[in-house]
């Protein structure tokens, strides 16, 4: 049994917990991250080969941020000595009277931002969108925002060069390192254990927050899945030059919101990836993800779009399709906060980081180091209000859900949800599997989940 203490433990090997293990490192502070599966693995929300690096943001906060995450995506990319992202732009186009109420905002509202943040842009008519893009058919009314400060990230280039640069910063990394729970250490309060087996189990955002804190967190989990198609090889070949992404009102009750990838040079040759920004299957835990089938109606809504809007792409049946989750909590924004006090069974004040939900790619590198910040300084600038794990929606409804024991006709005990405001007598009473045979103690003074 292992008995060193670390000034953070980084729960989960994605590309945000390697790029916290990353920005922890560098100050050289101790710190270790672990992951339940493999590295680089298909299981959560990073797998694929590309994904969108973007400026253009409805949002003032969320521009503002993406603005410094180039500054911190170019100095990654310093370091790591490689091209991290190919910047081929970005177009949006569509209906510009639709999308206040879309995942991404509107047509037209990164306007006001571009503009303020001084980042160029060109507006363009149907006609010239598919005079520069193989599509056809688009409403004549339509019209295109292209901003060039965009681009496609490498996702797999991206997780090999985090978890390789934190290693060579002192970053100690386990894969096949599940962490069950996290407890207080009986000596030393700022100290967390964190207890674990050592099995390859499906992700679960909450499985370390239930059985430590006796809470859980209203999570809206899309299992979005996209595919691959065959485009015309040249001569005369099919090009997409850049990222796209349509914005139309949904049809016969399905999301008609599109995006594509151009043909990547670190991917097969003549495939592009078109796919549905919605999905049919929704799930409250990572633990309910179907990991054998992809939802056939999204696919076919692809299909569809593909046949009426798009040329040289053969939508008869696509070259591979793939899924991933998309987690979300009710104003598709990120929890980005320290785990309140209250919740802490004993342990010290701003000594849980949680990081979840929203479209995070694109700010990995700001994000690792606010994750950083937060542990070992007790705070980030970019840990902003709209973060906050406390905050509500119209209704009242918050994100964390408390979780207390409860019988169900009589027979095994189950946990039920309770929203943070809601009364419970008594104490909760937990019991819990005792540490795996073998399997290691690892003692942080901050833990970033």
């Amino acid at each position: 049994m292992l008995t060193e203490v670390f000034d953070v433990v980084v729960v989960g090997g994605g590309p945000v917990g390697l790029a916290a293990a990353y920005e922890v490192g560098k100050t050289g502070a101790s710190v270790i991250v672990l992951e339940q599966n493999n590295f680089f693995n298909q299981a959560g929300s990073s797998n694929d080969l590309a994904r969108m690096f973007r400026t253009m943001y409805t949002e003032d906060f969320m521009a503002d941020l993406a603005k410094d995450a180039m500054k911190l995506w170019d100095k990654l990319e310093k370091d790591s000595g490689s091209s991290l992202r190919w910047m081929s732009g970005l177009l949006n186009f569509g209906d510009k009277n639709f999308g206040g109420d879309s995942l991404e905002g509107t047509l037209m509202g990164p306007v006001l931002n571009l503009e303020r943040l001084g980042m160029s842009y060109q507006e363009l008519t149907a006609k010239e969108i598919e005079e520069r893009y193989p599509f056809k058919n688009l409403p004549p009314k339509w019209i295109g925002l292209f901003a060039p400060d965009n681009g496609v990230i490498n996702v797999q280039l991206l997780l090999r060069s985090l978890l390789s640069l934190a290693k060579d910063y002192g970053a100690e990394a386990k894969q096949h390192t599940r962490v069950e729970r996290i407890i207080p250490s009986t000596t030393d309060k700022t100290i967390w254990e964190p207890r674990r087996s050592s099995l390859p189990l499906a992700p679960t955002s909450t499985h370390v927050l239930r059985p430590s804190f006796g809470v859980s967190l209203d999570l809206d989990i899309w299992e979005m899945v996209a595919s691959y198609f065959n485009t015309n090889p040249g001569p005369n070949g099919t090009i997409f030059p850049s990222m796209w992404f349509q914005f139309a009102p949904n049809k016969h009750r399905r999301s008609q919101l599109f995006y594509g990838f151009p043909t990547v040079p670190w991917g097969p040759p003549n495939v592009t990836r078109i796919a549905v920004d919605a999905a049919t299957r929704r799930i409250k835990d990572p633990s309910e993800r179907l990991t054998n089938v992809v939802n056939p109606a999204d696919i076919r809504d692809t299909q569809e779009f593909i046949k009426k809007h798009v040329v040289g792409v053969d939508a008869t049946v696509p070259a591979f399709t793939l899924s991933c989750s998309q987690t979300n909590v009710f104003d598709n924004m990120f929890v980005l906060d320290y785990l309140p006090k209250e919740y802490l069974a004993g342990g010290a004040e701003k000594s849980v980081v949680v990081f979840t939900a929203g479209w995070a790619m694109n700010f990995v590198p700001l994000l690792g180091k606010a994750l950083a910040e937060m542990a070992l300084d007790g705070k980030s600038d970019y840990a902003r209000k709209e973060f906050e794990i406390t905050r509500k929606d119209k209704k009242g409804k918050g994100i964390i859900k408390r979780v207390v024991p409860g019988k169900r006709g009589g027979h095994s005990m189950m946990m039920e949800e309770l929203d943070v405001d809601d009364e419970v007598e008594g104490e909760s009473a937990f019991t819990y599997e005792e540490q795996a045979s073998g399997s290691s103690i690892r003692g942080c003074q901050n833990v970033g989940l």
